[in-house]
């Protein structure tokens, strides 16, 4: 855990987006580092971002000396070090964390587009 956490974020990418809801949700100050998908061929192919992510995709949070990739990776991370925040984002029981779990991931990869 650090001070700051650092997202880098596009701002029309919905896997980006649903971490700043989390994020936003369980009150963290973060920074938003802008990686624009367009612009200059793709930020994200630049040599600096390719270190963060080799696959060059968002988003990507910097927690400390922590990396982590992929959105759902990145909230499950952010509700599981930072319970004291007082907001949860799973539910308690196994079975109710699948629900949600196969939901988020009915959106983050059957209608989500590469």
């Amino acid at each position: 855990m650090s001070d700051l956490i650092r997202l880098y974020s596009y701002w029309r990418s919905s896997a980006a987006y649903r971490v700043r809801i989390a994020l936003n949700l369980k009150g963290l100050r973060y920074e938003s580092v802008p990686v624009h998908l367009i612009n200059d061929g793709g930020q994200q192919h630049a040599e600096a971002f390719h270190k963060l992510n080799p696959q060059e995709l968002i988003p990507v949070l910097i927690d400390g000396e922590r990396v982590v990739r992929q959105s759902m990776a990145i909230i499950e991370y952010l509700d599981e070090v930072y319970h004291a925040s007082g907001f949860v984002l799973l539910p308690p029981t196994a079975r109710e964390r699948a629900r949600v779990r196969s939901l988020a991931q009915s959106v983050a990869c059957d209608i989500h587009p590469l």
